[in-house]
């Protein structure tokens, strides 16, 4: 294990929960009372600047944008469209709920993939991945032990 790989870890954590509580902060605090959809709007329009600023750094002309979308297919569409739903849906997530909620809808999307990899191309998973089935499973079952189990408050003895 290099130590480089381990900061980059740790910082690749670090980034992404910061993010994740940050985006759960602007939902719920700053844009309360907007629609998703503003929500959204004034969140992705600073993403799109900075991915735009860094797609032009490259070539700084106007010839930059005229290839922008070259080599896309109808795969690449079908991508696009996919994730843009799938941030229409976890920004519904992040509106009504929390991010522990948003870790497990994106830890159950595991058994989704799981399933569906056997349906469709035969793949058998590996033990790693059911190590991390388990993982999974076991996060979900003790966050919600309480609710799965009805544990009855102990009676106080007189």
């Amino acid at each position: 294990i290099d130590t480089i790989g381990v900061f980059l870890v740790l910082l690749y954590v670090f980034v992404s929960a910061s993010a994740g509580v940050y985006n759960e902060w602007l939902y719920k605090h700053v844009g309360k009372d907007d629609s998703i959809h503003t929500c959204n709007i004034r969140l992705y329009l600073m993403g799109c600047a900075v991915n735009m600023s860094a797609h032009l750094s490259n070539d700084a002309s106007l010839q930059g944008l005229y290839g922008l979308t070259d080599g896309y297919n109808r795969y690449c569409w079908a991508l696009i469209a996919t994730y843009a739903l799938m941030g229409l849906l976890l920004a519904q997530v992040m509106k009504f709920f929390d991010s522990i909620v948003k870790l497990f809808i994106s830890g159950s999307s595991m058994y989704v993939s799981a399933v569906l990899s056997w349906a469709i191309f035969g793949y058998t998973p590996t033990r790693n991945f059911m190590a991390g089935i388990a993982l999974v499973t076991l996060a979900m079952v003790s966050y919600n032990f309480e609710r799965i189990v009805k544990v009855k408050p102990q009676e106080k003895s007189q």
